[in-house]
């Protein structure tokens, strides 16, 4: 065989190669796009969680309050951190919806980046998304406006996307305000 054809056949089947791998992994890549409708979408936290569940069509809770379901009334982000490490690995979750923050005083010194790294960990299919939580009760009725968004812009750098509109100032988050099924449809919208 010539030199120049014995480098035109091995071209030619370099060239067939790298086109089998690219409809291949084109193939995969339109087949997890598709599986991605079947992947569950939870919503996690304090004892707001389950009012916005409830105004939900699309995202739920695991279950009853709980470490095992990652949502209990009364606990913050360290509590909810400490849970969703000892979590097992979940690749069936492609949404995971974080209400958090205010149990404890949407403090400055969470560790937000550390929360949003185990759930990257345990969730590794997921989208992240943070309810902005309460405040104008309780130990937060002096908490403003603006000492919530520069919470809430920690798990923005982390690349979670904010849900609007808030929970925001209410005299009590514990019965089904109006507000739950605006933020259940904003949810909705992104999951």
């Amino acid at each position: 065989m010539k030199p120049q054809t014995k480098i035109l056949l091995q071209g030619l089947s370099i060239g067939l190669g790298l086109v089998a791998v690219v409809s291949f992994g084109f193939f995969l890549y339109r087949k997890s796009k598709k599986s991605d409708k079947n992947l569950l979408s939870i919503i996690i936290g304090d004892s707001q969680t389950p009012f916005i569940a409830k105004q939900s069509a699309k995202a739920s809770i695991l279950g009853t309050q709980g470490e095992q379901n990652l949502w209990k009334g009364g606990m913050g982000l360290s509590w909810l951190k400490n849970a969703v490490d000892k979590y097992p690995l979940r690749e069936d979750v492609g949404s995971v919806v974080v209400n958090i923050g205010t149990n404890g005083g949407f403090g400055q010194k969470d560790d937000i980046a550390g929360l949003v790294s185990s759930l990257k960990e345990k969730f590794p299919n997921a989208k992240l998304f943070a309810v902005q939580g309460s405040w104008g009760w309780g130990g937060n009725k002096n908490i403003t406006n603006e000492a919530v968004k520069s919470y809430y812009d920690k798990f923005k750098s982390q690349g979670v996307k904010i849900v609007n509109p808030p929970i925001g100032v209410v005299s009590d988050p514990h019965s089904d305000l109006p507000i739950y099924k605006e933020i259940g449809k904003s949810i909705d919208s992104l999951v």
